[in-house]
């Protein structure tokens, strides 16, 4: 039986899922058995795997076309073959189009009765209302959750921790009448989260049989404190990565002029509002200046696209998705953070832990816990392209207040150290 199984959407790029393996690796070297676990087949790994965890993903979706015998067969030419796989493929098409109508069906009859059985669902409850909506949760959640469930009742292990809200729903879900000790991470702020409103409900549901509900901010943790009552709400810090130097860097006379942004291309990390502000400080300001953006994304078509409109893609550098993103951290003398909505970014602890001095949105209350105005950085309001100009302008004109600001940065973070949060990791995982 395995001591703790880390459950993911997937292995690919994104800070929940750094966060996850750092735990893995963490408490793997110490002697447990850990396992994690991609909710997707063959999704494209972008973290370094620890050498003593597993990684495993819960296969191909069953009613994939490709697994149906008769349909690989592809080389046969022959009139059967060809009718069999024809045959075989309109009954695959039937079959999901039945399956869509009745999850539709199902869906809606659960948002209509929502108010009549919410209250009664607990955990350990036998109520029908219970029964009833697992049973929709096999439509809701699909093969999936179907797989999920079997591959908890198979091998039950102690605990689970998993990370991101429906990957949280579905874990909660799965082992909802089984013996594990299971511990969910909120990672965004609910409040400014777009989710569709059936998974909002789902999770002020299923989130009451977690063991602990957890955040990694206080704002996030307020959130979730209004939304319900659980069995445990705790705050859970993100730990910063191994090898970390929180004592000391190069100075930012060894530092080159770049403003360093490390994010998923995406329109929630407000790059677009980034690019804009770069553009519009004065030529003298920018130059020899660059700015670097680390990630990747959909919106990195579109974003190199408003950089050449604005004429500055010159000086904007795209350098994908990158597993490492530390080596630029030591390099640059700023980091941005222009995000819409956030819930506490490791981008931005790794570069305080850097030495970095920041300059933060005050969209989400998150980054705000880590940075305060005029210590560790700026801050400026939320999808202000000027505000976030003048702040930029102001630390790359002054050498000595970004390694006043850097020196600070570092200082916070040294109470993120796994020294430091292991105790509480510990608690909330239930382990010795």
């Amino acid at each position: 039986m395995d001591d703790l199984w880390v459950v993911l959407p997937h292995l690919g790029a994104g800070g929940a899922q750094k966060v996850g393996l750092l735990a893995a690796e963490h408490f793997a070297a110490q002697g447990l058995r850990v396992r994690v676990l991609s909710l997707r087949h063959n999704h494209p790994i972008k973290h370094r795997l620890p050498e003593n965890v597993t990684a495993f993903d819960l296969g191909p979706d069953q009613d994939d076309f490709s697994v149906h015998p008769w349909l690989q067969d592809v080389w046969n030419r022959s009139l059967l073959a060809r009718g069999r796989r024809f045959c075989v493929a309109q009954w695959i098409k039937l079959r999901r189009f039945v399956i869509r109508v009745v999850t539709a069906l199902v869906l809606r009859w659960v948002q209509l009765t929502w108010p009549l059985f919410e209250q009664r669902i607990q955990p350990g409850s036998e109520a029908s209302a219970v029964r009833l909506l697992n049973r929709c949760m096999r439509r809701i959640g699909g093969d999936r959750y179907r797989r999920l469930r079997q591959l908890f009742l198979e091998q039950r292990p102690k605990r689970v921790l998993a990370l991101l809200t429906k990957t949280n729903i579905l874990c909660c879900a799965a082992v909802w009448d089984l013996p594990i000790h299971l511990v969910v991470s909120e990672r965004n702020d609910p409040r400014r989260q777009r989710l569709d409103r059936l998974w909002n409900r789902l999770r002020r549901v299923y989130y009451r049989r977690a063991d602990v509900v957890t955040a990694n901010t206080e704002g996030v943790l307020e959130a979730l404190q209004a939304m319900g009552t659980w069995q445990r709400l705790d705050l859970l810090p993100n730990p910063l990565p191994g090898g970390l130097n929180l004592q000391g860097s190069s100075g930012p006379a060894a530092r080159d002029f770049e403003v360093l942004a490390v994010a998923r291309l995406v329109p929630q990390k407000g790059l677009d509002l980034l690019i804009r502000a770069f553009a519009s400080l004065p030529e003298p300001v920018r130059a020899g200046w660059r700015l670097v953006l680390v990630g990747d994304g959909p919106k990195r078509n579109a974003l190199q696209a408003l950089a050449q409109q604005l004429g500055i893609s010159v000086q904007v550098v795209f350098e994908g998705f990158q597993s490492d993103p530390l080596r630029y951290m030591q390099r640059a003398s700023i980091f941005a953070l222009p995000s819409r909505f956030e819930g506490m970014p490791n981008a931005l602890l790794e570069a305080m832990a850097a030495g970095l001095p920041s300059v933060v949105s005050d969209a989400s209350p998150g980054p705000l816990e880590m940075v305060c105005d005029g210590c560790q950085g700026l801050v400026v309001p939320n999808e202000n392209v000027e505000a976030f100009a003048e702040a930029l302008q102001h630390l790359m004109g002054d050498q000595d207040l970004r390694e006043r600001m850097g020196a600070e940065a570092r200082t916070t973070l040294r109470a993120l150290d796994w020294d430091v949060v292991e105790p509480h990791w510990r608690s909330v995982l239930a382990l010795p």
